[in-house]
């Protein structure tokens, strides 16, 4: 119970949001910068599913439901593929029974074609696996084939289309928020979105996590939840833009309010769901795992932006935009302004024209 007062207390905080932004784009920057580093020093991670290769089913049968076995078999089959110079990328378990089985991805050897690894399976490979794990042939349930090829051609594919997801996904929620609450709202969540997807990449980088297809639905997952955040904030300062006394302090003064006000749920939200996803990662099987890991650095990358960046970058483009119109003589021309002035409008009139009843 005294941690949640902590973070109860945390809505009197007198810390300056839109003041201290600037150091935490530099954080952001940093990690950015980091992350470009190793990319050009050592390139990304990438999974079978963006370079292309195969998918071994090593079938081992009822022995494989065993207490232990699993890694047993497992730890035979890395060694034999780190014989032939083969990084295996994941490995798993799949069905039960007589046909339970190892599913072994990896990618291609480099100078390899698509035929010669497949002559390297079929040939050696299978060879040196079944001398490993039944060199007496009692188990004859065992096999070994490679059931599935992935190549350069798919694998483009697959990363054409999910960054044309990405983009288009971003420039609906751009649409959204402008039309929901108003352009800078829109054009500060979309700098979000970017600034958390970069974030994912560059920690993935730096940690040299591989990058594979469920990377994809981590990042549309991580888009999601950050959106869902940011426009928690932005619509409450909607509604302390549309309070006079509060507008009247300036946009500082209302991001100021509105994050405070906003602060204890959002912390509350996110560790929540990191403490599930948390749990998830450390029970679960590597395949989870490889999906979970970019979802828990989205989830603190989305919760830090909408915290720290966008209602600060809201609040420096208002003031700007303000000043300069000012500077012109021109009229604000901007909805969450206008509607508080066409809101007091109306209720000017309703006064007038209950006046004139009575």
């Amino acid at each position: 119970m005294k941690s949640l007062r902590i973070f109860d207390k945390l809505q009197e905080t007198k810390f300056d949001f839109v003041k201290h932004a600037w150091k935490f784009a530099i954080a952001s920057l940093v990690i950015f910068l980091a992350g470009i580093i190793v990319w050009i020093a050592c390139g990304l991670n990438l999974g079978l599913d963006f370079t292309g290769g195969s998918i071994v089913k090593v079938q081992i049968g009822s022995q494989l439901d065993e207490n232990g076995a699993y890694n047993t078999y497992a730890d035979k089959i890395e060694d034999v593929f780190a014989e032939y110079g083969i990084t295996i990328s994941q490995m798993q378990k799949e069905d039960s029974g007589d046909s339970a089985a190892i599913s072994v991805r990896f990618q291609d050897l480099e100078g390899y074609t698509a035929d010669q690894m497949s002559e390297l399976v079929t040939g050696d490979i299978t060879t040196a696996l079944t001398q490993s794990l039944n060199a007496d042939g009692s188990n004859t349930n065992f096999q070994v084939f490679e059931s599935q090829r992935i190549g350069a051609t798919a694998s483009s594919d697959l990363l054409s289309s999910a960054i044309l997801a990405i983009l288009i996904s971003s420039i609906l929620i751009l649409i959204y928020i402008a039309i929901r609450f108003e352009l800078l709202s829109g054009i500060a969540t979309l700098a979000t979105i970017v600034h958390d997807v970069l974030l994912v990449f560059a920690l993935l980088s730096i940690f040299r996590i591989e990058i594979n297809s469920t990377f994809v639905a981590a990042i549309i997952t991580v888009i999601g939840y950050s959106i869902n955040n940011t426009i928690i904030i932005f619509d409450r300062v909607r509604e302390n833009m549309n309070n006079e006394k509060v507008a009247n302090m300036g946009a500082n003064y209302v991001v100021q309010v509105s994050v405070k006000q906003t602060l204890v749920r959002s912390l509350y939200t996110t560790i929540t769901t990191l403490l599930a996803i948390l749990a998830l990662a450390i029970i679960g099987v590597s395949s989870i795992q490889i999906f979970l890991l970019p979802i828990i650095f989205g989830l603190i990358a989305g919760a830090y932006s909408s915290i720290f960046l966008a209602p600060a970058l809201w609040a420096i483009m208002l003031t700007n935009y303000t000043d300069r119109m000012k500077a012109k003589g021109k009229p604000i021309k901007l909805s969450i302004l206008n509607k508080k002035k066409k809101d007091k409008a109306e209720d000017n009139k309703k006064d007038v024209i209950e006046t004139t009843m009575a």
